[in-house]
């Protein structure tokens, strides 16, 4: 399994779950360290998930750069950062 981590990449609007540009979040399986968002967390599960595996260059995670809430006024964007 990988480590992974996931950085506050923006914030537009008021989120609030209190996230700042910044703002890490880490998972390694199956901890998750620091605060999470369950809204937040509901959009990036499936690709948290896919992140895990190893993959191909050409694998279609390997295109995914931001990732954004569900939240359309107030939204929060994260970027997924791969650790080994």
């Amino acid at each position: 399994m990988r480590r992974l981590k996931i950085v506050v990449e923006d914030v537009k609007g008021k989120c609030y779950a209190g996230y700042e540009k910044g703002d890490t979040i880490e998972v390694e399986d199956p901890v998750v360290k620091g605060k999470i968002c369950i809204y937040a967390l509901s959009a990036l599960i499936p690709y948290i998930t896919a992140a895990y595996r190893e993959t191909p260059s050409d694998d279609w995670i390997n295109a995914i750069e931001v990732l954004q809430c569900p939240d359309p006024e107030n939204t929060v964007r994260f970027r997924i950062i791969r650790e080994k």
